[in-house]
């Protein structure tokens, strides 16, 4: 889950590690309440008012830029924490009661809100809570009893309080959010652009009387994503560059398969890191990513100067990976959210030329001629699911590959399905490959 960076830091680590020494520590420091914390003594009650408290700290946490309340540490009316006070659980009223009162009284609800209680050591049989909440790119939200649609009100932090927005502050909100939505496409497209552009000047390259790569490696496929909720990686010098390389090395190794592992050397560029190779990208310091891995075309066994065959088995796994990789990174980043993707096919000798659709090598069922399709495929998942269930990889790279191999008439791809599973069977000699996939 993406919480600010200087609340991380003024923790000393994330808060779904917090234990009570961390707490105690905080006391000891007296930790100020800000923007992105919100020390609370005492456990809500189970009136409406109660619920409507909690709704309205949870709400005006994402509205703001997300952070933490924390229910068992006394500010002492000091606005820092003073003192623990741990509570002991009340009956009815533990995690299932948060998430109730947040799903019935805050419109449109929180996503990915986190709720997890600590015990305490010092004082047997208490708890504290920890309410985490990511920065919303759904804001504004607003608390407004159930059935009371008519009557809500929008709330941000102020400092250590909270106040209650204007009209005209909620309809910028909202102007924001619509806003957003478009930026977002914009920062996708240009993710895509940049990183083609890259990949064009590199595949045509003579420099040194070298004969250009294209001619080994005549078609590719792209992937460009862009976090909704952006990161924050520091990209400014070598150092930084290099140990975010190195980091990437590690997290596209977790992959099914080790092919949207870089290359050295770590290549500069604004506020990114770049490589090339196979694969040749970009990682970008806001979470944003670009890779791209050739394809496999080749000609005909029975007519080398004909149509030649594009086998799309090999491709299908890359999306995978490249999927993965690219949550993997956003994530190390500190993004969160909704991810958004863009896979395209890209031809760079005969452009135009159509190819025929094959499965792989060993089978010998063309699909009609067709170029290679225009229009890039898009989807839009939840990062969170990628980086915890490798299946929604799976998915998501499925619904990419399906709209490609589509636009070429294919009905479906081979090897993926949509319920994000691999067909092991189909896969033959590629099967050696998968190092994150049990059969």
């Amino acid at each position: 889950m993406a919480l600010p960076v200087r609340l991380i830091a003024a923790l000393g680590r994330h808060p779904d590690d917090l234990t009570e020494d961390d707490l105690q520590r905080a006391v000891d420091g007296q930790m100020p309440e800000s923007l992105d914390l919100d020390w609370k003594k005492d456990f809500y009650q189970g009136t409406d008012a109660g619920k409507k408290e909690l709704a309205k700290d949870v709400c005006a946490m994402a509205n703001t830029v997300g952070g933490m309340v924390v229910i068992g540490v006394d500010d002492g009316k000091q606005d820092h924490a003073h003192a623990l006070a741990p509570s002991e659980p009340a009956p009815g009223r533990g995690e299932e009661w948060i998430r109730s009162v947040l799903a019935n009284w805050v419109q449109p609800v929180v996503p990915h809100a986190g709720v997890r209680s600590v015990r305490s050591s010092i004082e047997a049989g208490k708890v504290y809570w920890l309410l985490t909440v990511p920065p919303s790119t759904q804001a504004p939200h607003a608390v407004a009893a159930p059935g009371n649609d008519y009557n809500f009100r929008v709330h941000v932090r102020h400092g250590t309080t909270t106040r209650t927005l204007a009209e005209s502050e909620i309809a910028q909100r909202y102007r924001d959010r619509f806003q957003a939505a478009s930026d977002d496409i914009d920062r996708l497209d240009q993710v895509a652009a940049s990183g083609l552009r890259y990949l064009s000047a590199y595949l045509t390259n003579t420099e040194h009387g070298r004969s250009p790569r294209v001619n080994d490696y005549p078609g590719w496929l792209t992937l460009a994503a862009v976090p909704v909720v952006r990161g924050a990686y520091p990209l400014i010098t070598r150092a930084e560059r290099e140990a975010a390389f190195d980091r990437f090395v590690t997290l596209a190794q977790e992959a099914i398969t080790t092919n949207a592992r870089p290359h050295r050397p770590v290549l500069v560029g604004r506020r990114q890191v770049r490589f090339e190779g196979v694969p040749t990208g970009q990682l970008h310091q806001d979470g944003s990513f670009y890779a791209a891995r050739p394809i496999n075309i080749r000609s005909s066994e029975y007519d080398p100067e004909g149509i030649r065959i594009l086998y799309h088995r090999g491709l299908e796994l890359d999306l995978v990976a490249l999927v993965q990789a690219s949550a993997a990174w956003a994530a190390e980043s500190g993004a969160a959210g909704d991810f958004m993707i863009s896979a395209a096919l890209h031809r760079f000798d005969d452009i135009d030329a159509p190819l025929h659709l094959r499965v792989s090598e060993h089978t010998f069922n063309d699909g009609p001629p067709a170029p290679l399709p225009l229009t890039p495929a898009q989807a839009t998942a939840n990062l969170e699911a990628i980086i915890n269930d490798k299946r929604e990889a799976v998915v998501v790279a499925c619904a990419l590959a399906s709209d490609l191999l589509a636009d070429m008439g294919a009905h479906q791809p081979s090897v993926l399905t949509t319920d994000g599973d691999i067909v092991l069977a189909r896969l033959g000699d590629y099967r050696h490959q998968l190092t994150g996939w049990g059969d």
